[in-house]
């Protein structure tokens, strides 16, 4: 009878647990799908922070269900948030997680639109080799299924993000005319427009690049007519119209500004902070239910073995009395040595904070110090000035060579010697090669950057490749140009 007894105590623990458990997991898995259904209409109405926070929630959600579709896409669609707001190496690390989960339940039309995003990311990244490879995969896809709509806007994406990037204008024309040729409409219409104005403009084919600039003038995005009115500004230069060059520098600056305003830098490092808090919120809180979970049937178990000890205890009270004793005796030692760590675990985490606040109020001393030090410079005065605020008065200025010495002596004083650093490292550098590394190694944007050297934005992205692939010798190294700079 006892046996029975003991038998149906344990067949309720186990059959309890295991309901809580099935009911959780299930519930957690609607939470994640309610999440990511919320975020991806949320990036329909180009909310994407908040659309972004609902990804963030849902991962964890789903990663701990059995949903591999579910976590795929919320990963790929995460992904592309990191991308908009330019963390992009945490971007590429989502997307190719998506693509692996998609590989795994045989999705190819996720696998498709995975490679494309990545595809995006490598070409931000400068990895034109491997965006030309995800763009490839995607497209072989695309083809198989007869989706025409990614057939085109592949061609497109080809075309601008992989030839036009390496110079091959003739390819990136022909692309950009397939993609327009299958029906494109909307906003891809209004950025093949702008592309091929841009790439008529590259072959000195002015007439034509003028044509396809004024139909891209029809898009309501800033960007957009921001990149037309610097490559009109440009023809305009060429042909040697100073009226119009100067209106439409106007515009291009008016524009600049509203681009400025869309993709603040300190909106996006605050958006970056925003998200990895929240991320440690949510998983801490998947954690402590988890935690819950556990005691709530450790108690369960422990109570059931305490029935079991009872009905023992009846029938050996007397044998085991001693046996007793010394369990209790145990347990208060166990008891002190619990006090004893708890004891000690606050006193590391005050140490920790003590030190956590000492290296911030360092690091603030160096900055300023920094600041101090290069404010002397008018290279340095003249680039944190664009950072700040673009206006015709401020991109009129003249740096002298003498300027550019004691900007790069500045550097070498504050960061330690950088340029013979950099030169013993890489041999090849020429004199402006030197003064790109130095602006870098400051933390310049790559637009203030180009606008020191006189340049498009475009053209100073080949340069930094060049510099990488060609005097550095670089070419499979996989870190940016900023990355590799800084570890200099």
């Amino acid at each position: 009878m006892k046996t029975k007894t003991v038998f149906l105590i344990w067949f309720a623990v186990a059959l309890g647990g295991l309901m809580t458990s099935c009911d959780s997991q299930a519930k957690r898995q609607r939470q994640a799908r309610a999440l990511y259904e919320r975020g991806v209409q949320l990036r329909a109405e180009r909310l994407s922070e908040e659309a972004a926070e609902c990804f963030l929630q849902a991962l964890p959600l789903a990663e701990n269900g059995d949903d591999v579709a579910l976590t795929a896409n919320i990963k790929d669609n995460l992904g592309a948030m990191y991308n908009k707001h330019q963390l992009f190496e945490e971007a590429l690390t989502m997307h190719r997680a998506a693509i692996a989960d998609f590989k795994q339940i045989h999705d190819s039309v996720g696998m498709m639109t995975a490679w494309r995003n990545c595809g995006r990311v490598t070409k931000s990244l400068g990895l034109f080799a491997q965006t030309k490879a995800y763009y490839d995969s995607a497209f072989h896809v695309a083809t198989l299924l007869m989706d025409t709509v990614m057939v085109n806007d592949l061609y497109l994406e080809i075309g601008r993000d992989y030839y036009m990037e390496i110079g091959n204008y003739p390819k990136a024309i022909e692309c950009v005319h397939h993609a327009m040729d299958g029906g494109l409409d909307g906003n891809d219409l209004d950025i093949a427009n702008m592309t091929l104005g841009i790439l008529y403009y590259y072959i000195n084919k002015n007439d034509v690049a003028k044509v396809y600039l004024e139909k891209a003038l029809r898009s309501e995005r800033a960007g957009i007519k921001m990149s037309v009115y610097q490559t009109l500004y440009g023809i305009a230069l060429n042909e040697k119209n100073i009226k119009m060059a100067m209106k439409y520098e106007e515009r291009f600056l008016e524009y600049m500004k509203l681009v400025e305003k869309e993709n603040n830098n300190e909106n996006i490092l605050r958006i970056r902070a925003e998200y990895e808090l929240k991320a440690q919120k949510s998983e801490m809180e998947t954690l402590h239910r988890t935690k819950s979970f556990k005691l709530y049937l450790i108690i369960a178990v422990t109570l059931s073995v305490a029935l079991v000890i009872l009905l023992i205890v009846r029938k050996r009270i007397s044998d085991n009395k001693i046996e007793m004793e010394r369990f209790k005796s145990q347990v208060e030692r166990d008891q002190n040595r619990i006090h004893e760590l708890v004891s000690d675990m606050e006193n590391l985490i005050r140490t920790n904070d003590e030190l956590r606040r000492d290296h911030q109020t360092l690091s603030q001393k160096e900055l300023l110090m920094t600041n101090k030090i290069m404010s002397r410079n008018k290279v340095f005065v003249t680039a944190q000035g664009l950072s700040e605020h673009v206006t015709a008065d401020s991109l009129n200025f003249n740096l002298s060579d003498d300027d550019w010495a004691d900007f790069i002596s500045l550097t070498d004083l504050v960061y330690d010697g950088f340029s013979q650093r950099l030169l013993s490292l890489y041999q090849k550098l020429g004199k402006w090669d030197v003064r790109i590394c130095c602006l870098s190694k400051n933390g310049f944007s790559n637009q203030v950057i180009s606008i020191l050297l006189d340049t498009q934005t475009d053209s100073y992205y080949k340069r930094k490749t060049r510099i990488k692939q060609m005097k550095m010798n670089l070419v499979d190294d996989n870190r940016t140009f900023e990355e590799i700079v800084n570890a200099v």
